[in-house]
């Protein structure tokens, strides 16, 4: 059995399992990706999201958010018009409690982003109805949520049409180990049952560069930003 590599599209994959999970490995961008029949249906995905005490109490998880946001809302305001640009954020993947929703409202009230901005948050299990921005928003945040793609394709495309041409697109993930086969198979990231796609920098880049986004630099070890042509 073989797959055309979900990130590149090459065909340079290879399957292996850890235990009874199957996965992929691309020689080509690096990225690896669990074997359709190895995923966890989208009921049992959603009752594992519940479980999680991702909460604005959890002190934790709001410190978490705040190491991807802060270097995000830095980067932007050193960017041409800067912060007092942006009138329209939207997390993407929000969760069950919209808690970087609620950070980005509180830095709204004191200042920090305009106070004219809207921010919405959008989710396929928990926020579907949630209206998009008509023209994109200028500024997409997308934390923990690309690992989760089934389709990484199709759904980078989707996430590519909330994005307004010129706006940036923010994605926080956790990017595969050096080390090959044997580190994966270690990888504490990898453990998550709903973890499905995992990516080397040139697996973004070169599936985000299908649907126009442009990658522009990485500020951290997970935080990665891109711009909509």
């Amino acid at each position: 059995m073989n797959y055309k590599c979900f990130f590149c599209e090459k065909e340079n994959t290879e399957l292996f399992f850890v235990k009874k999970t199957g996965y992929f490995r691309c020689s080509d961008c690096g990225g690896f990706f669990m074997m359709p029949e190895s995923r966890l249906m989208h009921e049992k995905q959603k009752e594992r999201y519940l479980k999680h005490n991702n909460t604005i109490e959890n002190k934790g998880y709001v410190e978490f958010l705040e190491s991807f946001i802060k270097p995000v809302l830095h980067y932007v305001s050193n960017c041409k018009n800067g912060l007092s640009a942006i009138t329209a954020i939207l997390d993407y993947g929000s969760g069950p409690e919209p808690v970087l929703v609620e950070l980005l409202e509180s830095y709204r009230d004191k200042g920090v982003i305009s106070r004219e901005c809207e921010i919405r948050g959008w989710d396929p299990f928990f926020a579907p109805d949630t209206k998009l921005f008509e023209n994109g928003a200028e500024l997409v945040t997308c934390l923990e949520v690309v690992e989760h793609f089934e389709s990484p394709d199709e759904d980078f495309s989707k996430l590519a049409s909330c994005v307004k041409s010129g706006g940036i697109l923010a994605v926080g993930t956790m990017l595969v180990p050096s080390g090959g086969e044997e580190a994966f198979k270690n990888w504490w990231y990898r453990s998550d049952a709903t973890h499905v796609s995992f990516y080397t920098e040139d697996s973004l880049r070169s599936v985000a560069g299908r649907h126009g986004l442009s990658y522009l630099t990485r500020l951290s070890d997970r935080v990665f930003v891109f711009k909509k042509h």
